[in-house]
């Protein structure tokens, strides 16, 4: 079974966005840790944008981007019950409603280890 690409714009309240944070850490990054400890995310991030088109104003844009074992992991994911619990709690940090994708990759390209600059 093929991976599942899955990208969420998560549009928070700005003036709540730090409380959202603290919130994902403390709930959701533990599951994440279940999930890729046991290989069914492959890759998990959440991203504060910078800058994004979609955002409006007293907003703040987050992107969180899953690559999955498979479709059945973003399931699993998504119903399990921790999750579900997290989930209805941070609606509340966000006055609209996300922007989700998800699909198969198409064509990817990766820099080798070697090719990567060094982390300050």
């Amino acid at each position: 079974m093929a991976r599942e690409y899955t990208t969420i714009v998560l549009h928070i309240a700005a003036d709540r966005a730090k409380d959202f944070e603290a919130l994902f850490e403390r709930d959701e990054l533990k599951r994440w840790e279940d999930y890729t400890g046991r290989g069914r995310f492959l890759e998990a991030r959440l991203i504060r944008c910078r800058y994004s088109a979609l955002q409006s104003d007293g907003i703040q844009d987050y992107v969180l981007h899953v690559v999955t074992a498979d479709e059945h992991a973003h399931h699993e994911h998504d119903d399990d019950p921790g999750f579900k619990d997290y989930n209805e709690r941070a609606d509340e940090f966000q006055p609209e409603e996300p922007t989700v994708t998800f699909g198969d990759l198409v064509f990817e390209r990766k820099a080798t280890e070697k090719n990567r600059p060094a982390r300050a």
